[in-house]
Formats: C-alpha cells, sequence, structure tokens
C-alpha cells in the first residue's frame, strides 16, 4: 500500500477526502491497465450451468437454493458433453459449470471432469468452474481438465460462515482450498461478497487481504442480494462508498491487478458508477447510462465481451 494512504485513512475519510483518493485510485488503475473499460454479458453465449439441477444440500440465508433454478439444468456427463456440443454450433463463448453444494461445500464435480477435457479438446469453449471447497488433489484433477478459471467464493470470517453459510467449515477451510487451487496452477479469481452479514463490512477487508497474499489475475467484488424467499430477502444491501472504499484499499495495495464489479449483486447505478469512478477494469451487465458514463464523462475505451468477467 502506498506509504502515505493508510487504511484506517482509506475506511474513515470523508466525502471530499474520498473524492481525492477515488482520483489517485483511477489515474493509477489507467496508468497500470490502460484507460479503459470491459463490460461482460454472459448471456445465452456464455450460460451458467448447474450440474446438480436445483438441489443443493446447503442451505444459506443469502440463497437458499434460489439462484440454481436459473441456471441450465446438466446432470449427467453426457447431457454437459451434447449441450457443449450444441453450444459450440450455436457460435458461442463458454459456459460456467457450477452447481449445489455436497454436505461438504463441494460442488461434486468429478465425475464431470473427463467430460470438460473432451469439451476442450473438441471445442474453442472457454470454461469457468465454481468447484467449492477442494482437496490439493481435486484442484490438480480440475487443472488436468483443462479449464480456463476457477472462481472462488472468499469467505474469511468464521462468523460469516457459522451464521450465513451454515456449512459447519472454518475461515482455515477456505484458505486451504483457496490456496489448494492456486497451488494446483489454475487461474484462481477470487470473489468477495460485499455485504454477506447482513449488508454490513464484516470479513470483507479480510477477506481482500488475504486473496491479496497471493499472485492472482484479477478480483471480483460481488454484493450481497436481497432475495425474495430466503431468510435475508429485508436485509439491507452494502453501500456504494464501501465498495469505493474497498477498491482504493485493493489499487494502492496491488497497483496492477485488475478489478471487476461481478453479475451477483444488487442492479443499482451507484455501484457501477462509483467503480468507473474508482478506476474498476470490468463490470458485469452494466445500465445503459453506465455505459455513456463511461464513454462520455470519462472518455473510456470501451469493450464489450461475451463471457462472465472472470474469463
Amino acid at each position: 500500500m502506498s506509504k502515505t494512504i493508510t487504511e484506517k485513512e482509506i475506511f474513515n475519510a470523508s466525502e471530499q477526502e474520498l473524492t481525492v483518493l477515488m482520483e489517485k485510485a483511477r489515474k493509477i488503475s489507467w496508468n497500470a491497465l490502460g484507460k479503459r473499460i470491459r463490460f461482460y454479458y454472459p448471456s445465452k453465449e456464455f450460460p451458467s450451468i448447474s450440474i446438480t439441477g436445483s438441489t443443493c444440500a446447503q442451505s444459506c440465508l443469502y440463497c437458499n437454493k434460489h439462484y440454481l433454478k436459473a441456471m441450465h439444468s446438466l446432470t449427467t456427463p453426457q447431457k454437459m458433453l451434447n449441450f457443449a456440443l450444441k453450444l459450440k454450433a450455436k457460435e458461442g463463448k463458454g459456459m460456467l459449470i457450477s452447481g449445489g453444494y455436497d454436505e461438504e461445500s463441494v460442488v461434486p464435480i468429478d465425475s464431470y471432469l473427463d467430460t470438460i477435457s473432451q469439451i476442450k479438446k473438441k471445442t474453442n469453449l472457454s470454461i469457468n468452474i465454481h468447484p467449492g471447497l477442494v482437496t490439493l488433489e481435486q484442484a490438480k484433477a480440475i487443472y488436468d481438465s483443462g479449464v480456463d478459471a476457477a472462481s472462488f467464493d472468499l469467505v474469511t470470517d468464521n462468523q460469516v460462515i457459522r451464521e450465513v453459510i451454515r456449512n459447519g467449515k472454518t475461515a482455515v477451510d477456505y484458505k486451504k482450498s483457496f490456496e489448494a487451487l492456486i497451488n494446483a496452477k489454475l487461474k484462481v479469481i477470487p470473489h468477495i461478497c460485499l455485504g454477506l452479514y447482513y449488508g454490513t463490512d464484516k470479513g470483507n477487508i479480510e477477506a481482500v487481504k488475504l486473496a491479496l497474499n497471493y499472485d492472482i489475475p484479477l478480483i471480483v467484488f460481488l454484493g450481497f442480494i436481497p432475495t425474495k424467499g430466503t431468510p435475508m430477502e429485508n436485509v439491507k444491501v452494502i453501500t456504494s462508498d464501501f465498495l469505493t472504499k474497498i477498491s482504493i484499499y485493493t489499487r494502492f495495495r496491488k497497483t496492477d491487478l485488475e478489478q471487476s464489479l461481478g453479475c451477483m449483486r444488487v442492479r443499482l447505478p451507484e455501484y457501477e458508477r462509483e467503480a468507473l469512478l474508482v478506476g474498476i477494469n470490468r463490470i458485469a451487465v452494466p445500465k445503459k447510462k453506465t455505459i455513456e458514463f463511461a464513454q462520455k464523462t470519462l472518455g473510456l475505451n470501451v469493450e464489450s465481451v461475451q463471457t462472465c468477467c472472470a474469463i
């Protein structure tokens, strides 16, 4: 981090001080990574796959199996292969392979790895995998399958895990899995959900600090979504002010690290505007006003990509 700006100064900054810090972070980002923004659209060309259908052995308070319902259900390796070949024929770009967790917080991907290898050999589809908690042996097997990236939900606060995720795991388990994926030489993309603990910043700064200790190409910031039908449907969301501060902190710690505002977040325009002003490099599924602001106000070079932002 910059010798002249401390963590405390960033997170306790006044509105006026924050404006100055945002400009500094933005200039650092532009100097290191170019005056540009990539907008990502993971639609029909890059669908999300659930290998467990709508089934999940866990009932996390913020999801409660809700988001599995919107994914393509491919519950056998053969179904996945057929789907991938059809996707290739339609000139698709790739897919996110995910699913519900088993009792150990693992997405049961092992029986699909040979099929993933076939897909990578027979097509040019990009594959992002969301494996959940893994051992080093499992991580190496995922690497051998040829996937392009591994997205990992990084949670480092035991209270958040115990009270919101409720899977019987600890921060140590998440750290070990994160390290296993990295040690297996995968392209690991940590995803940090801001506001996961009832709309507060609990655990978020610590998760970023841990992520920044490793050689990662990108960090993705998500935002807790109060989802109807879940126990947390009436919980407040994290403020855009905190997104700004944690992005500044990250930029000062690692000047050339790409930052993304991921798709799993509340669709508030202030999130996207603040992300641009602080120099975030990628935004998933932006609003039209965000695109206009990037081009006309900030003069950014805009690129549209038809994949998820982790690719």
